[in-house]
């Protein structure tokens, strides 16, 4: 299968659900790692060109860890919005990963960019197939059943996950693609306080407590027509 995960951000994927990007690499499924946004706002000194390159070769390097090919936005980063030149761009993006899966943020997720991804990708999900859609620059791939998953929030903060993936045999790769991104980590801790790394952890052990493993990542299904399979096909 092809395997889709979209950020909004340079180390979404990572946070949120690099363990089960792992996994379905390691059962040989073709993985896609897409980011929307190129990160260039999310520094309190570096320029914005300079930033998007930097965050561009970490996403790259993160991706390499586990196969899966890189897929660039390069949207600024907080200026994501639901309007016909980012539909656009997201219809190209599923149209060159043609996913059986999609793991995406949820429309209910702390950040705007976060938020407007989700939608974008619920907007695009039809258009990806269908030939006459005016703008895009790929063919159109497989209409399919894609199974689209929403990945946690940010400290589990009001997400109640419907399924779970263990994770636990490749906590040390998840952990290894978060410090490909050392320029966010950085930059996290100097404007928001936050230890990124801290937080995989903390929001992987939590979620394996919640599932009866020592590492867990945490998904709700996309519940609409045409996109729910009635069999499981998280690994």
């Amino acid at each position: 299968m092809n395997i889709l995960a979209i950020g909004a951000h340079p180390d979404d994927i990572e946070i949120f659900c690099g363990g089960t990007m792992a996994r379905f690499g390691q059962l040989g499924h073709r993985l896609f790692h897409a980011v929307f946004t190129s990160g260039n706002m999310g520094d309190l000194h570096a320029a914005p060109d300079a930033l998007a390159a930097t965050r561009r070769a970490e996403a790259q390097a993160a991706a390499k860890l586990v196969d899966a090919q890189l897929i660039w936005g390069g949207v600024d980063d907080e200026c994501v919005y639901p309007d016909e030149a980012q539909r656009t761009l997201m219809i190209d993006i599923l149209r060159e990963a043609d996913p059986d899966i999609i793991l995406t943020h949820s429309p209910d997720d702390y950040h705007p960019d976060h938020r407007y991804v989700g939608q974008l990708v619920f907007d695009s999900y039809h258009q990806k197939g269908l030939p006459n859609i005016p703008g895009p620059k790929r063919p159109p791939c497989r209409f399919g059943l894609t199974q689209v998953f929403y990945m946690d929030h940010p400290a589990g903060i009001n997400f109640q996950p419907q399924e779970y993936v263990d994770i636990s045999a490749v906590i040390g790769v998840k952990r290894e693609m978060l410090r490909q991104h050392a320029s966010q980590l950085v930059s996290m801790k100097e404007h928001s306080d936050a230890d990124i790394m801290d937080m995989l952890d903390v929001m992987a052990r939590f979620r394996g407590l919640n599932s009866g493993c020592k590492f867990a990542e945490g998904f709700r299904r996309e519940e609409a027509f045409h996109r729910v399979k009635a069999y499981r096909v998280l690994p």
